[in-house]
């Protein structure tokens, strides 16, 4: 089984889970859910977190993104998202393709 990062635009994959972080959609201190993704470990550090306080998900850079919500749909799930210049975005995870909103 390949499993694989799904930051918007990272064809990182890779056998091994483990080389993958889970990202709660709501961060844990905030709200406890089972909402994730899988990132790779460089990508992760760019998730901003406008609600942290602290950590590296408070630190917005210009390759971060900020993830508004995961949508299931009948053609797989849906990340919808923010770019640091505030642009939002729907990433489909299974297709890799990314709309502008």
């Amino acid at each position: 089984m390949l499993y694989e990062c799904n930051f918007p635009g990272c064809l990182f994959t890779t056998e091994h889970r483990s080389t993958l972080d889970y990202h709660h959609i709501i961060p844990r201190e905030i709200l406890r859910t089972k909402a994730t993704i899988s990132l790779c470990k460089n990508h992760h550090a760019l998730i901003y977190v406008p609600e942290s306080n602290a950590g590296q998900h408070s630190i917005n850079t210009p390759e971060s993104i900020q993830i508004i919500k995961i949508y299931k749909s009948t053609d797989g799930n849906v990340l919808h998202y923010k770019d640091y210049n505030g642009k939002e975005f729907y990433y489909f995870l299974r297709t890799k393709e990314i709309i502008e909103v």
